[in-house]
């Protein structure tokens, strides 16, 4: 080879790329979402800007951990997806950039449905847009029901208490083989909530200085999750085994009333042979004073740290475009939290998707943006379950945990 060609060829090899990348993590994806986002919709925005996207495709047991060191050690992603409970520490340790200034020139962002908006939301500032939303609402067996008479769907806890013990079937051994109601979540924190708001409870105080789920409406509202177990006995304790290998219980006939996702018809879809999605009807949770409905939704963040603000932002609103977001949505069964959605050929043509996404427009509700809100879900969780298994009365477990609370938020306030 000549000595110039030579020449040229080993400083070619010595020369660095000079496209700009930016960095991307996902924690929501399968294999289908993957193979849309790299093969279509990250292609499209590349091209467009002339950038790499660089995406990591995470798990939600790592996501904490790797944020956590991404962070510290100042290389943390330029966008990166969270979850509904994130937005109050996100925003207290500086660690999502606020976005309300993009938010003027972005019309996009009036079309989020409410309870999907609230969650990126915290102190008047946005910080981050919604990419997906999940409302747990009554799922339950129409055709059980009208056979025992009852009320469909039924609409208050006394009429809820009666269902579930019409609807309970035990086997000659006196064994329950089907449930009047199974709660997914079971006895802990998310069940608690969606009854303390169902009875006029809140969380904190209007200031979010001081506890306020030990109010009389939380204790009623506890009170009533633990007659549900241990009075009427309409809901297992300890759950009832599967009667098939990865099949969930309502699927497989073993319950006849949950609070739960869409997910819980895509499963009726795939697994039940003795009723089709025919016998099914959703419905807001049987209430004592308003219907609920507890929304949750994982958004994108840009990091206040990223080099590439302007850049990110254009990320997210590519990811968030209207035809993107659905696409992506789609790929997981979740639902878009756009209201112009509802009109799109998966929400339209998705069995009981347009009723999930009316009753999660119309009832839904967020979890508050507590810095502290991960401390406090664990907390509380076992505040319950000392409830529920008797250890102590829910006004007990409540006051106790309440105190705890003030003292967490209190210590928050002494460090600003």
């Amino acid at each position: 080879m000549p000595c110039l060609a030579l020449a040229v060829l080993l400083a070619g090899c010595g020369r660095k790329s000079t496209v700009q990348s930016i960095d991307l993590w996902i924690v929501d994806w399968n294999v289908d979402t993957r193979d849309l986002l790299n093969n279509t919709i990250l292609p499209d925005f590349e091209k467009k800007h002339g950038v790499k996207v660089r995406v990591q495709y995470l798990d939600w047991g790592h996501l904490d951990e790797k944020l956590t060191i991404s962070f510290a050690g100042g290389v943390q992603p330029d966008v990166f997806q969270v979850g509904a409970e994130y937005v109050g520490s996100m925003a207290y340790r500086g660690q999502a950039m606020m976005l309300d200034e993009f938010m003027k020139d972005w019309p996009q962002h009036k079309d989020f449905i409410p309870a999907a908006w609230d969650t990126v939301c915290t102190g008047g500032h946005v910080y981050g847009v919604p990419y997906l939303s999940a409302p747990r609402v009554l799922v339950y067996r129409k055709d059980l029901m009208q056979s025992a008479g009852l009320p469909v769907p039924p609409r208050t806890w006394d009429e809820w208490v009666t269902s579930g013990l019409k609807l309970r079937k035990l086997n000659a051994r006196g064994n329950v083989v089907r449930t009047g109601i199974n709660l997914s979540s079971g006895a802990n924190w998310s069940t608690f909530i969606t009854f303390l708001w169902q009875n006029g409870g809140e969380l904190l105080t209007p200031d979010e200085r001081r506890a306020a789920f030990n109010s009389q409406e939380g204790v009623e509202a506890l009170t009533f999750l633990c007659d549900l177990y241990n009075k009427h006995k309409v809901c297992p304790r300890e759950g009832i085994p599967s009667a098939a290998a990865n099949v969930p219980l309502f699927a497989g006939g073993q319950t006849a009333q949950e609070i739960i996702n869409q997910f819980a018809i895509k499963n009726v879809i795939k697994y039940a042979k003795e009723f089709t999605v025919d016998d099914v009807g959703v419905a807001p949770a049987p209430y004592s004073k308003r219907p609920v409905v507890t929304v949750w939704t994982d958004w994108l963040a840009i990091s206040s740290g990223t080099k590439k603000k302007e850049l990110a932002w254009e990320l997210v609103k590519h990811l968030t475009r209207p035809d993107n977001l659905i696409k992506y949505n789609e790929t997981q069964y979740f639902l878009p939290p756009l209201r112009s959605a509802r009109n799109s050929d998966y929400v339209r043509n998705t069995p009981f998707m347009t009723e999930y996404f009316d009753l999660m427009d119309k009832y839904g509700m967020s979890l508050p943006p507590i810095p502290e809100w991960f401390e406090i879900r664990a907390g509380l969780r076992n505040a319950v379950d000392q409830a529920v298994y008797g250890a102590k009365t829910p006004k007990q477990s409540l006051d106790d945990y309440a105190k705890q609370v003030d003292e967490l938020i209190a210590q928050r306030e002494r460090t600003l």
